[in-house]
């Protein structure tokens, strides 16, 4: 089974679960920006890409995953505004996620990565959040987490309620302008061989994976996504915080970060069945590499103890 990491918090500090404080209330946005559209400008030149619902990216699965971090380690609380923060436009949008909602993930982030990386034996890097990073010519990632080192983990696109909501996508095709900033982000995956990205809005996010052919936009591209409202809390609901916790975990994973040919990303709830030296039957999970000796119910199970 999985062991304790090598960390602690101490027991100073007022502390909660992973869970608990990635399921707390945004803060509230007073949005007084002037009514704009999305400009047909910097377009994604992907090639005909399928846009598709990220169906198996819900709560159920998710905690299979990761239910044990969520759980059973603390992080320090961080407290909120309980007063609205004004956005004016996008700089003051892309301030309200750099100073109100990453600080909240960044311990969960750390720890996270920090029990994963022992999983793996490895030693994971450090990453913060970043504004406008350069993925490519002309292509800027509006808010990026990255490594030290210049390695894109999530890249993101960053817009207006009035400019685009989740919902313009679902009576348009994959060519429509209503679907540019899922291509942007898909662009952006492409040029940093990143299969994780998110669009961000006032009212959502929407979290996007990518499957295609890393720094070329001519091959087959499948871009798959899922919206969560900014408002949403509460232990039972899939959160903005949670939503970017997810995939951050699952990118800070080498295996699962870079780009896969489309069709073959593994499902979400995928257990690999295996045999460790003293015959004892162990499930793990693909994504997290949780151990437990008997799998959730309805899950995808690979038998690997016959390899």
């Amino acid at each position: 089974m999985n062991s304790t990491p090598n960390f602690f918090i101490p027991h100073t500090w007022a502390t909660t679960s992973i869970q608990d404080s990635l399921a707390s209330d945004n803060p509230t946005l007073q949005v007084e920006s002037k009514p704009t559209q999305l400009v047909n400008t910097n377009v994604a030149d992907i090639t005909n890409p399928k846009i598709a619902h990220w169906n198996d990216f819900d709560l159920d699965s998710l905690r299979q995953a990761y239910g044990d971090l969520l759980e059973q380690h603390p992080v320090p609380r961080v407290a909120s505004s309980h007063s609205p923060l004004k956005v004016n436009g996008l700089t003051d949008l892309k301030k309200v996620f750099v100073d109100h909602v990453f600080p909240r993930l960044m311990q969960p982030i750390k720890t996270g990565a920090t029990v994963l990386g022992g999983r793996l034996g490895d030693i994971l890097p450090d990453v913060s959040m970043c504004k406008d990073t350069l993925v490519e010519r002309r292509y800027r990632s509006a808010l990026s987490l990255m490594s030290d080192n210049g390695v894109h983990y999530l890249v993101s696109c960053v817009l207006l309620e009035t400019q685009w909501t989740s919902a313009m996508v679902e009576s348009t095709n994959s060519g429509a302008v209503a679907c540019l900033p899922l291509r942007r982000v898909a662009a952006y995956c492409l040029s940093t061989n990143t299969r994780y990205g998110f669009v961000l809005t006032p009212g959502e996010i929407v979290v996007v994976r990518v499957s295609g052919t890393a720094y070329d936009k001519t091959q087959p591209c499948l871009i798959e996504w899922k919206a969560v409202p900014w408002n949403a809390s509460g232990p039972n609901t899939l959160t903005v915080s949670l939503s970017l916790w997810f995939i951050a975990m699952m990118s800070l994973n080498p295996t699962h970060r870079v780009l896969c040919p489309p069709g073959t990303a593994p499902p979400v709830n995928l257990w690999w069945k295996y045999k460790d030296p003293a015959g004892t039957v162990i499930y793990q999970h693909h994504l997290s590499l949780r151990q437990v000796l008997a799998p959730p119910a309805g899950v995808t199970v690979h038998d690997t103890s016959s390899a």
